[in-house]
């Protein structure tokens, strides 16, 4: 029998990437597995960022900073990962959360995570209601499931209605 001893969850700081993580906390607790918190960051935002800190310190806007202070961004997210976790995990009991913020494209930072750290599972967040569009949505969501190392579990929000074929409970085992 297959155990679970590492679970990566990627975090994007909504609504339904809490209700992942309270799931993998709770499957990490059943399991006694550890559980590795992962938040990308975009080229994008770190561009606003940067932007953001130079109108705060006082930077003229035409002349942007040359040099990019990614290790700057990425502590800010690292902190902000942090408090998210603080927020939405009320009791981990003996869970074992580490955390992981990186820049660049999410889906091959979530693969490169998986195989790095030998995951045994990878609990994603679905946002939307009907599960197929969802998965067609540019392909983007199915070539990185078909990608990954291990099985991936697409956790709906608990707010919304599913329809019942193809899900067990209140989540979707994809593999």
């Amino acid at each position: 029998m297959n155990t679970v001893r590492k679970i990566l969850v990627p975090i994007d700081f909504s609504k339904e990437s809490a209700d992942s993580l309270n799931y993998g906390v709770s499957l990490a607790q059943k399991t006694q597995a550890e559980l590795v918190v992962l938040h990308v960051t975009q080229k994008g935002e770190a561009d606003g960022f940067l932007d953001l800190v130079a109108l705060m310190e006082g930077a003229p806007m035409l002349n942007l900073p040359a040099g990019i202070p990614v290790d700057r961004l990425l502590s800010e997210k690292a902190l902000d990962l942090y408090r998210f976790i603080e927020k939405v995990v009320r009791n981990p009991g003996r869970v074992k959360i580490r955390r992981k913020v990186t820049l660049g494209d999410q889906a091959e930072k979530v693969l490169g995570v998986a195989e790095e750290e030998n995951i045994d599972l990878v609990v994603l967040a679905v946002r939307q209601t009907s599960f197929f569009p969802y998965l067609m949505a540019g392909g983007k969501l199915l070539r990185m499931i078909s990608r990954l190392p291990c099985p991936v579990l697409l956790k709906p929000s608990f707010d919304e209605s599913w329809p019942t074929s193809g899900v067990i409970g209140r989540w979707i085992l994809a593999r």
